[in-house]
């Protein structure tokens, strides 16, 4: 059972199990340690906001403090702020250091264990709130160009074909360039670019159908699975914001190619499932500047997209690299590739550890809010995925257990659900759609609704039996 501990809270003898940030963005040599001196006390205070302990591996009694690391915050604490915020007003657009926002008028609205949703409220009215809202965080974030609003305009069991062959093209084309860049041909990225417009058209007709394809569980020492489906939530967030789609191809193309500068570190470094060594993390470090002096040579790349690139490891309190920059000083548009390449690596499996849940990820970008990640942006990331994203996990207060494969743009809450497991958690064959927009009770005429999210791979349960 881990503790979560404050930055002044941090003692000697306690042994950190954890910290507020991957291991490799630390000057820690070890991934779990006993702090015995008092400047082991005094450099993790200064790397960290808060870090998690073990108590059963300290020296000294710890009293029980926050949530643990792997406990879900109930849903209600994130939607109060986050998924129907925008009461009060949007600040200055011309407050150059983006304080964080406290709404203090949606911490009044009524969240019950129903999870009644502003139902009071006709649904085009509701309409009309949402784009308030993101125009709202499309001036406060200083986003450039004029907000575009999109609507869905194809059906998700209609698009996900066809996103799932956008994104096989992606592959390949990605693929493809960099084997000829191996093989010292020049860096041509026209074919990626082509195929990362087309993944945009299909994410502006339907983001869900796209949403689905980020959990594929493809390995590779590159991670070509990590570096397209980083670039969906870059486009998924992007539409959200109204972002033109100039602007979303931008951001899409730049997501994709994060981490191209890895192709230049040793394979056996990205998939070592130890811990890294403190020159190992130095060395992983790199690959950012790897990657600029790669993409430098590539034709036609717009100087945006390195920005972006140079910029998705630097942190909103100045603990990022390389630059060490602080705030509004990280272009937005990598500060936004930060919270996506953050979200995105801690759901896909790595050698060294498992995924998380889409919902313990979102919980993770809270807690990292106003230190780590710009506030208002995780908040409008988290409004953009919802509370639970689209691929995860859920039972059900019926008991039957389910996959959320669409969300719900007006009630977050309330998504549809493809139901696999029954009460008794056995596989119903064929699965069923549950709208929870539509579906206000169970068979037995009880209440139904989302009771909690489930950790991947739960009953036995793989995304790929059912939809990929």
């Amino acid at each position: 059972m881990q503790e979560k501990i404050q930055r002044n809270e941090i003692k000697l003898g306690m042994f950190v199990s954890e910290l507020d940030r991957p291991w490799e963005e630390s000057p820690f040599m070890m991934q779990g340690f006993l702090l015995q001196s008092p400047e082991d006390v005094t450099e993790v205070r200064e790397c960290c906001d808060y870090i998690y302990i073990d108590p059963s591996r300290s020296e000294i009694s710890v009293r029980p403090a926050m949530p643990t690391a792997i406990t879900y915050k109930p849903a209600t604490k994130v939607t109060q702020s986050q998924v129907v915020s925008g009461s009060a007003g949007p600040q200055s657009s011309n407050d150059r250091q983006l304080e964080p926002r406290h709404n203090d008028d949606s911490m009044g609205i009524d969240f019950d264990v129903e999870h009644k949703l502003n139902t009071d409220v006709k649904k085009g009215h509701e309409r009309v709130r949402e784009i308030r809202v993101a125009k709202d965080a499309h001036k406060l974030l200083q986003l450039p160009g004029e907000f575009v609003e999109y609507k869905t305009s194809s059906p998700v069991e209609q698009e996900f074909q066809t996103a799932k062959e956008v994104r096989s093209q992606l592959r390949g084309a990605l693929q493809s360039t960099f084997e000829r860049f191996k093989k010292n041909e020049r860096l041509s990225l026209s074919a990626v670019k082509d195929s990362t417009k087309s993944m945009v058209d299909s994410i502006i007709r339907n983001p869900d159908a796209a949403h689905l394809l980020c959990l594929l569980k493809e390995k590779d020492s590159f991670s070509y699975s990590h570096s397209i489906s980083a670039s969906i939530l870059a486009v998924l967030f992007g539409r959200h914001l109204g972002l033109n789609e100039k602007e979303l191809n931008t951001l899409a193309l730049a997501t994709l190619l994060l981490d191209v500068g890895k192709m230049n570190l040793p394979t056996g470094l990205l998939e070592k499932s130890g811990q890294l060594s403190f020159p190992e993390a130095k060395v992983l470090r790199k690959h950012v500047t790897h990657s600029i002096n790669m993409l430098k040579k590539a034709d036609g790349l717009d100087i945006e997209v390195l920005a972006i690139i140079e910029g998705h490891h630097e942190r909103f309190d100045g603990k990022g690299y390389p630059q060490g920059l602080v705030g509004a000083e990280i272009p937005v548009f990598a500060r936004m590739a930060a919270i996506i390449d953050f979200y995105d690596a801690i759901t896909h499996e790595r050698p060294y550890r498992k995924p998380v849940s889409p919902c313990y990820a979102v919980n993770a970008l809270y807690d990292r809010q106003g230190g780590q990640f710009q506030q208002e942006l995780v908040e409008e990331f988290i409004h953009c995925l919802g509370v639970y994203p689209t691929g995860s996990l859920v039972l059900l207060s019926s008991g039957e257990v389910g996959i959320v494969f669409e969300q719900n743009d007006l009630r977050r809450l309330r998504p549809k659900i493809l139901v696999v497991r029954n009460q008794e958690k056995k596989e119903l064959s064929p699965p069923i759609t549950r709208d929870l927009e539509y579906e206000k009770t169970d068979d037995k005429g009880t209440r139904l609704f989302i009771l909690t999210a489930l950790e991947p791979g739960a009953y036995g349960i793989s995304d790929d039996d059912y939809y990929l």
